[in-house]
């Protein structure tokens, strides 16, 4: 059942990463699964059977999530927008308790001051950034088109770089910033082609697509290490202010979902399903973090 709950994890995870104005770090860390996913990926030199072990059930949710539930998904926020994202506000939110129990409690090798003061200002200014951030009505950049060549590749590396980032710190939605600098279509766009020259077997395209993604996913594995080797640090020596951050992240959460959503949505009806999704989801987090 451990294994089934960690698909099921990983699944939620990859699809929240691909949405717009969702963090895939702060659900993984409202499911409690973010330190051990961290740990896992800085260790995969020393500790590789533990690491693999431990990351194989999330990266087949995850990738199921991308690969198999990004049609499903798109189709549920453009249909019932206001439930859908009040479901994943839910998802988020499930996670306070252990989040408040992280916070009370302190480790030894913890340096985070004492002083409530400071843990309280950890707190209010990430959720003061936070809410500013979804606030300013950012313009999406005009699309570009992927090619292969020495500078196209180096822009992509560093954006793989830059996309690992925004999946390993809470509280960044990748795909919003990849959609502002005009690279989240013709990525995705060219994923689908790479899967379904795959699929048809269409070997020529299929090297084509793979020379022009090669050094994106490059810059993925290369920002995954960086990051979570940066997040691991932070959680290992100062987890308490550290955890108060990410507590302003998720308060902070519903204005960077609803904020985009048009008037519409926000009738009686949809607002009373939108309020059972958000409670069935946050019950449904509660459960699968207390899995034995």
């Amino acid at each position: 059942m451990d294994y089934l709950s960690e698909i099921i994890k990983g699944v939620l995870i990859g699809t929240a990463n691909i949405l717009p104005g969702i963090s895939g770090g702060t659900l993984a860390i409202s499911m409690g699964v973010y330190e051990q996913v961290l740990h896992a990926l800085t260790h995969l030199h020393t500790e590789t059977k533990k690491s693999l072990s431990t990351l194989f059930p999330y990266v087949i949710g995850i990738l199921a999530g991308i690969a198999g539930l990004s049609f499903s998904m798109e189709y549920l926020f453009n249909t019932w927008p206001l439930q859908t994202n009040m479901a994943f506000m839910g998802l988020i939110f499930g996670g306070l308790p252990a989040l408040t129990g992280r916070i009370r409690r302190r480790e030894e090798s913890d340096r985070s001051p004492d002083n409530l003061a400071l843990l309280a200002a950890a707190f209010f200014l990430t959720l003061v950034t936070a809410t500013a951030l979804s606030l300013i009505k950012a313009k999406h950049g005009p699309e570009v088109t992927l090619t292969s060549g020495l500078f196209p590749s180096a822009i992509l590396f560093l954006i793989g770089v830059m996309s690992a980032g925004t999946m390993i710190v809470p509280g960044i939605s990748g795909t919003m910033i990849l959609m502002m600098i005009g690279y989240y279509q013709p990525l995705l766009s060219a994923v689908n082609r790479t899967l379904l020259s795959f699929i048809m077997a269409d070997f020529p395209s299929l090297l084509t697509q793979g020379i022009i993604l090669l050094p994106f996913a490059l810059g993925l594995l290369t920002g995954f290490y960086l990051f979570a080797l940066l997040m691991e640090t932070l959680f290992a020596r100062f987890a308490r202010i550290t955890y108060c951050g990410v507590l302003g992240l998720v308060f902070s959460s519903p204005i960077g979902i609803l904020a985009g959503l048009p008037p519409a949505c926000f009738t009686a009806p949809a607002a009373a399903a939108g309020f059972f999704c958000f409670t069935a989801a946050l019950l449904f987090v509660v459960w699968l973090g207390h899995e034995p």
